[in-house]
């Protein structure tokens, strides 16, 4: 279970003070899949970067099963980032020199073994990309693209999965195949927390939390847990 307890996160600018959280709640079960919704500049994002370690915040408390993962204003390089926790984002974030299989692999605990190797082959089959193991991103379309993204975060093998907008980029039947992924890992006890701005698609998930003013006005649960 992740616990944030009275976040809190303040950009500074020449100009002004920024504060993206303000004194922020939220509780996320295991094995829930959450979506994250709200206006932009709600502080989506900057909560989903602290989740993923990414990015510090000024006071407050992360706990994972009750135990801290991270403390105010340090970035934290402990090992629940580094394998309990992968990103899948908006854009993809492939390197667009290296084909599909080395994008997969470059995520891999252990680099140029054969366990490496397995396991990528194991999860292009896994993600419906057999074939295109050897092809590089340009010559994939955006569907294609995101698939490949999961399989890389997969690769590390986390309990907790955080995609940013991940079919924001993509047409309906893209984005719905691209949930059907997500619901599946889902249902094999993943937590999953999806930040859009699509309310058709925070509805395919478990439950919702509607961000306002840089904290949580309201979560709630839409399927059984």
């Amino acid at each position: 279970m992740i616990e944030l307890r009275n976040i809190c996160k303040t950009y500074h600018t020449v100009t002004q003070d920024i504060k993206a959280l303000d004194r922020l709640e939220l509780t996320i079960r295991d094995g829930e899949f959450l979506a994250l919704v709200g206006h932009s500049g709600c502080g989506k994002t900057t909560l989903l970067n602290i989740l993923a370690g990414y990015d510090s915040y000024d006071c407050g408390s992360y706990l994972h099963d009750g135990v801290a993962v991270s403390r105010p204003g340090a970035l934290s390089e402990s090992a629940y980032f580094r394998y309990e926790i992968a990103t899948v984002f908006q854009e993809y974030n492939l390197l667009p020199y290296l084909n599909v299989r080395d994008n997969i692999a470059l995520a891999a605990r252990y680099r140029k073994t054969g366990e490496s190797r397995k396991k990528t082959e194991e999860l292009l089959k896994r993600l419906d990309l057999t074939g295109m193991g050897g092809m590089y991103p340009h010559q994939l379309s955006g569907g294609q693209k995101q698939r490949v993204a999961i399989a890389r975060a997969l690769m590390k093998q986390p309990g907790i999965i955080l995609a940013d907008e991940p079919t924001g980029a993509l047409d309906v039947s893209s984005a719905r195949n691209i949930m059907n992924i997500f619901r599946t890992l889902n249902t094999q006890g993943m937590t999953i927390i999806l930040v859009t701005h699509d309310l058709n698609i925070a509805r395919q998930c478990q439950s919702i939390a509607v961000m306002e003013k840089g904290n949580v006005a309201v979560k709630r649960d839409l399927l059984p847990s």
